[in-house]
């Protein structure tokens, strides 16, 4: 089969208890779970039945003789790892009972047992932070006064991770923290949590007989989410997968969202360079949304220049009327509004997702929740908690009851969580949170008095309607990738918040950070069943709408 085919083998005869397995797959999920041993890349869109695919292909192993214990598949999470054991267990085990022993971890469980077989240090640390301040504070004792500043202990996080998953050299001030920093934890007994693919690579390749054992082990190696990976994760699986090369590689480069975890899209892009003679096949077909949804997030991702060509079309007959709408969300009131809306569109048994690009933009509607008396789940931190809100509070606690400072009443004017793009770029995300939260909150109390005699009381409400088994949930598109909704409401759907304009200008790469951004909009559009609703301000609304081409009409509007 050619790279870039998508057309099942010649030969496509199987047991007839792989039947069962096989059974429901359309052509392209069939021709993936059918192909012959040696690499492969299976392109899956949203959608498409990639989990189904990689279970058939698993019962397909089974049925060509694979013993089980010598099947490995590798997961990016845990969440994703257990829903494949599960799959497993459910399908495969009453028909073939030996499937048990297939093997299902995450890659940094395996690194882990890599490192422990290798009688290396595989615990660790569970905050690393603390430890680099340390070295921070260590290295800049031994500075000259006139000496420039070294980075902040976030920005030394983020360039010590990098240097050592992309093996990179760290400019000297930096080299010498992170010594300092690698002497700590080695002085603890533990590495951080980016030491276990990193540490387990370098031991597989020092180590010949480590290696060998290791490769030994197992003679099919199946990968999912491949667009997740990083480079010392891709060096991990490209060790395990030799001499043999059995490799069954599944992701989307159009899902490609974790640039700030080291992912690269350029590594779906360029697999059959490294394995010149892997086969491709493209899962053409969503199945989740409905073909309106379908078709305005191929419209948005086909601009996309970074991407692997492909058919995606709307597995399902059915369309909506509502499948999807746009929703003016200028004004004070809107989270309320939307709030009001969104719930009384879903079913009693559906469930309803409110997704932002960032967590801070969730407050406005966390708090409208709140004020509904709507219980939901969120794995976010209270709007309410967050220390600018706090720190407000006591502020005004320490003023007097019936009257309000200045400044605070400017800030309380000036907050509008939707029209923040205006606002100064010098505030965080967090800054934005309070002010958002104090705007929303504020709204209806009668004095400063009656604002802060309420706050505690609204914190412990707002807990109190936490409730993970609700069928609303608040959720960032990061935390979304890989679930689903009936009902999905992306607020802030314009610009300066989608694309996020500070991916924009902090990125050494500004055409392939809104590549990027790009590919969060088609996630985030891509996790509704039956309906989506695009939330924004029509001042500015965001440049996917038109690359959607979505038609905006007043009638589809929330005043």
């Amino acid at each position: 089969m050619a790279v870039g085919s998508s057309r099942a083998p010649a030969s496509t005869k199987v047991p007839r208890w792989l039947d069962a397995v096989c059974e429901g797959l359309d052509a392209e999920q069939r021709a993936a779970a059918l192909l012959p041993d040696g690499p492969a890349q299976i392109i899956a869109p949203a959608g498409s039945g990639k989990t189904t695919t990689l279970v058939a292909r698993l019962g397909a192993l089974l049925s060509r003789g694979a013993e089980p214990a010598k099947i490995l598949v590798l997961s990016f999470n845990r969440d994703a790892a257990s829903e494949l054991g599960r799959r497993i267990q459910s399908q495969l085990v009453p028909i073939v009972s030996d499937a048990r022993a297939i093997e299902v971890r995450t890659l940094h469980a395996l690194a882990r047992q890599i490192l422990l077989d290798g009688g290396r240090p595989a615990t660790p640390i569970p905050d690393r932070l603390p430890l680099l301040r340390a070295a921070r504070r260590e290295c800049a004792g031994r500075r000259a006064p006139e000496a420039p500043p070294l980075p902040e202990v976030g920005e030394l996080d983020s360039l010590i991770a990098a240097a050592k998953i992309e093996d990179r050299s760290l400019p000297p001030d930096v080299a010498k923290i992170a010594e300092v920093y690698q002497r700590l934890l080695s002085g603890r007994g533990q590495i951080d949590f980016d030491d276990l693919v990193v540490g387990a690579v370098r031991l597989l390749e020092g180590s010949a007989t480590l290696r060998r054992r290791w490769q030994a082990r197992y003679d099919h190696l199946l990968v999912d989410e491949f667009q997740d990976v990083d480079a010392a994760q891709v060096r991990l699986i490209a060790i395990l997968a030799q001499p043999g090369r059995s490799l069954f590689a599944v992701g989307d480069d159009d899902q490609t969202i974790y640039a700030w975890r080291l992912a690269d899209v350029r590594r779906m892009l360029r697999f059959t360079d490294h394995y010149p003679d892997a086969r491709r096949v493209v899962l053409g077909a969503n199945y989740r949304c409905p073909p309106a949804v379908v078709r305005h997030a191929r419209q948005l991702i086909e601009v996309n220049r970074e991407r692997i060509s492909k058919p995606i079309a709307a597995g399902r007959p059915d369309e909506a009327a509502d499948a999807v709408a746009a929703v003016d969300t200028s004004g004070a009131a809107a989270p309320s509004q939307l709030v009001a809306m969104a719930t009384a569109l879903s079913g009693p048994e559906e469930r309803l997702c409110f997704l932002a690009r960032t967590r801070a933009e969730l407050g406005p509607i966390g708090l409208a929740l709140l004020h509904a008396g709507v219980p939901h789940a969120s794995s976010l931190p209270s709007p309410l908690d967050a220390m600018p809100v706090v720190a407000l509070v006591a502020a005004l606690q320490r003023g007097p009851a019936d009257a309000v400072p200045f400044e605070t009443l400017r800030a309380l004017r000036r907050a509008n969580g939707w029209n923040r793009a205006a606002m100064d770029d010098a505030l965080s995300d967090e800054d934005h949170a309070a002010l958002d939260a104090m705007q929303s909150w504020a709204a209806g109390v009668a004095s400063i008095g009656d604002f802060v005699s309420g706050f505690e009381e609204a914190r412990r409400r707002l807990l109190a309607l936490r409730d993970p088994e609700a069928p609303i949930e608040l959720v960032t598109v990061h935390g979304a990738k890989g679930r689903e909704w009936e009902t999905v409401v992306v607020i802030g759907f314009e610009e300066e918040r989608f694309p996020n304009r500070r991916a924009l200008v902090e990125s050494a790469a500004p055409e392939r950070a809104l590549e990027e951004e790009r590919r969060l909009a088609y996630v985030a559009v891509t996790r509704a069943t039956r309906r989506l609703i695009l939330a924004f301000d029509p001042a500015r609304p965001s440049r996917f709408l038109a690359e959607m081409q979505l038609t905006i009409r007043p009638s589809a509007r929330q005043r």
